[in-house]
């Protein structure tokens, strides 16, 4: 017998206190990554909530009336071409953050139920939206696997399914010394020469925010030595602006508490040589973001800390290393695994959905070759 799960929409006092059963789920989840938890997902929407934005949380209850799954959804009510009025349906975070490996929080006896119960009131609502885009999806989501099943007019809807974003990830099955014996001795001696040329000739000091008290000049340094290092080889970089520096400050602060943030610096003097941003949740160490000073590039910090990082996830006994989105050679310097993340785009089947997802498709491929060509020119 097939079990009914109830869905109904969380309203945002609701979200503020529902820490306790939220993480509780998620460490009972298929899918259970550090930026589906509650301290991530709710700054997020605390910090960038708008009047373009709609809290669009599902949580689904069995016949008992207990949660046995979250789809945190957001709404965005978005206008182009003038006064062409889309409603999207995303994940919460997805836009600002980057965050990866997002999916549906619900265990595996729900892992096709919950979904389609999803989707099922999505189609019963149909009204509040016109596109569903789901960015930074797991490669093995539940909800991923839950579409792909539905065939096109099958629940009324049509997916796409585009890999964005390769997130190379090293398996920890062996010591640290063994993990580097995998190296060549080349690789291998050079790093190590690197290692005690700055933490023994140099006197280099490793050192880990532990408190509150040192987060913000700690957070502070991190962001400086991160634009720092953009302008200093002129590249973009979306890790800036005062909600983002709040957001990530007060997502900080909370899984500090609960020892999920890993916060690391190599000094000599100050500013530090390199600062690293990572979190560590499910037996698993994430690497977020990094700033590098100039000198620090000159010295290898940032290898050497990294060796440092990656050392003490072996002696904690993480299973997993994951260094998140992105192809850059510094990560593949350290392992030649990855996984994809994914962009799934969901429609109505219907004759002006289609019409509009071609039209968008077309000025999405012409657009930038336009640009190309045509360049005003300046005042």
């Amino acid at each position: 017998m097939i079990e009914n799960i109830a869905i109904d929409k969380v309203s945002e006092g609701e979200f503020g206190n529902m820490r306790e059963e939220w993480n509780s789920l998620l460490e009972e989840s298929v899918t259970n990554e550090v930026f589906l938890l509650w301290e991530w997902m709710y700054a997020w929407w605390d910090v960038f909530k708008d009047g373009n934005r709609e809290l669009y949380l599902l949580r689904g209850k069995n016949s008992m009336g207990e949660t046995i799954g979250i789809a945190p959804f957001y709404l965005q009510k978005q206008t182009s071409f003038g006064n062409f009025r889309r409603n999207i349906i995303r994940f919460c975070s997805s836009l600002e953050t980057y965050p990866d490996h997002l999916d549906i929080i619900t265990r595996k006896e729900y892992g096709h139920s919950f979904p389609e119960a999803v989707l099922n009131y999505l189609n019963r609502h149909d009204r509040d939206w016109d596109l569903i885009r789901l960015d930074g999806v797991h490669e093995d989501a539940m909800i991923k696997k839950y579409l792909a099943s539905a065939r096109p007019g099958q629940n009324g809807i049509v997916m796409t399914s585009i890999p964005s974003a390769r997130c190379p990830y090293l398996v920890m099955d062996k010591t640290f010394d063994g993990y580097l014996k995998s190296f060549s001795s080349k690789k291998r001696q050079t790093l190590l020469r690197k290692r005690k040329i700055l933490m023994n000739r140099e006197k280099a000091l490793l050192k880990t925010v532990r408190s509150d008290e040192e987060l913000e000049k700690h957070v502070q340094e991190l962001f400086a030595l991160h634009h720092e290092r953009a302008k200093r080889k002129g590249i973009k970089t979306n890790f800036g602006g005062e909600n983002l520096y709040r957001f990530h400050s007060r997502a900080i602060h909370d899984l500090l508490k609960k020892d999920k943030v890993v916060l690391a610096c190599l000094h000599m003097e100050s500013p530090p040589l390199v600062s690293y941003y990572c979190f560590k949740h499910n037996q698993k160490y994430y690497y977020f973001q990094a700033g590098l000073s100039d000198e620090g590039e000159k010295k290898s910090a940032g290898a050497v800390l990294f060796s440092l990082i990656i050392e003490k996830a072996f002696k904690e006994g993480c299973k997993e290393f994951d260094f998140l989105r992105g192809s850059e050679e510094y990560k593949f310097y350290w392992t030649k695994t990855y996984r994809k993340d994914y962009s799934l785009i969901v429609r109505k089947d219907n004759l002006m959905n289609r019409m509009t997802y071609y039209f968008h498709a077309m000025v999405g491929r012409t657009l930038p070759r336009i640009q190309k060509i045509y360049k005003p020119a300046l005042p």
